[in-house]
């Protein structure tokens, strides 16, 4: 199974656009505006208050139910979610992982005006947050305890850093690239909200500031064990770090509804520490990717120089790949001469700036796909 493109849905109520009649306060940065079909919710982020879910508000499955449903009850926003991926996804089942990506029925509840708890709260295996697309976030760690990001299993992760467990729940365990936000974030200032973890605190992307990532913030200002900080005009909040433990939180700074997972009834305090112990599992078949940067806003080479005999899980086929993928950006056109690939890409002219992006490439031979795939290759600059 595979979504084949991004979704089109009209959103509204960023910064600067007119609303038809004033928002409802209903607590902490959450306001309700009136007035549509379906209920839209504000979410106060430093300046400007924005509509951050309407986008992911869509049927893109095709079952006749949206996968993000929003509603609220006191001291609550309720997000029902069927945890179905709306951007290009790998094929699952393939020759790196054996589930397959299946409908889920979540419902998760975030305190409307969260606060800091005297204790991190430690992270429980599931879900510990929730993307803006109604995906959810997992800690680092796979089920054996390893670090499934750097560690014995990251070969499992698709280019849009998202794969399932055995249950068919689809999920991140790093910086999701894929993750559409109603700003684009091109490093020119504070990147902005793309998901929230189960504590009520919003998750943001990597930018701190113009050219800077938060992760390389130091004194005062720098990010705590939870990935998290506080500033006068957002108040506490988390940020995703590419390439540094623990990627997306590494605790609860806050009071985490425990509602959200069974697992956080009994969980001790204290951040995670990393673990990325064992032996890779990662093949390191494609030897070279050419460029390694591209400029957004129009169509792209890239060239891929593969190596079969550096292959441990069967041999690479002859045959033109069936399918190659840059982070969210789908080849529209691929060649192969002998061990040499060039796809085609087109980026668009909002695409993220600044992050390294993932590598996939497939190919069809049978029941189960042939994967292979290069962590942080390509990277999009203006």
């Amino acid at each position: 199974m595979r979504i084949v493109a991004w979704m089109t849905v009209a959103w509204a109520g960023c910064a600067g656009a007119a609303i038809a009649s004033e928002p409802e306060m209903l607590g902490g940065r959450w306001l309700l505006e009136p007035g549509h079909t379906k209920p839209r919710y504000l979410f106060r982020d430093g300046p400007r208050s924005v509509d951050l879910f309407s986008y992911h508000q869509s049927d893109s499955n095709k079952d006749g139910t949206d996968e993000v449903r929003l509603r609220h009850e006191p001291g609550f926003l309720v997000i029902e979610s069927q945890g179905w991926p709306n951007h290009p996804t790998a094929t699952f089942p393939n020759s790196g992982n054996p589930n397959t990506i299946r409908v889920q029925q979540f419902t998760f509840r975030l305190p409307l005006e969260p606060r800091k708890a005297e204790e991190i709260t430690r992270l429980p295996m599931g879900p510990i947050g929730v993307a803006l697309n109604g995906v959810v976030f997992f800690n680092p760690f796979e089920q054996g305890g390893m670090n499934a990001v750097e560690g014995y299993s990251e070969v499992w992760l698709d280019s849009c850093c998202g794969h399932p467990q055995e249950t068919g729940v689809y999920h991140y365990h790093k910086y999701p690239t894929c993750v559409k936000s109603p700003f684009a974030d091109d490093g020119t200032g504070h990147s902005p909200v793309i998901g929230f973890a189960f504590d009520g605190f919003p998750i943001h992307g990597p930018y701190e500031s113009q050219g800077v990532m938060a992760r390389d913030l130091t004194g005062a200002v720098a990010l705590d064990v939870c990935n998290g900080h506080e500033d006068a005009t957002r108040g506490y909040h988390y940020h995703v770090t590419p390439g540094r433990f623990p990627y997306v939180i590494g605790g609860y700074r806050g009071v985490p509804e425990p509602a959200n997972n069974r697992g956080l009834r009994r969980m001790g305090t204290g951040a995670i520490e990393d673990n990325a112990e064992g032996e890779s599992r990662m093949e390191a078949v494609i030897a070279e990717v050419r460029p390694g940067h591209v400029a957004r806003g129009g169509r792209r080479e890239i060239t891929l120089v593969i190596d079969p005999r550096r292959a441990t899980r069967g041999p690479i086929p002859a045959d033109r790949p069936s399918w190659v993928q840059f982070g969210p950006y789908e080849a529209v056109a691929i060649e192969r001469e002998g061990n040499t690939v060039t796809a085609t890409i087109d980026v668009p002219a909002d695409a993220a700036l600044g992050m390294l992006l993932d590598c996939h490439v497939e190919f069809e031979t049978g029941p189960r796909t042939r994967a292979i795939k290069k962590n942080d290759v390509l990277r999009i600059l203006e």
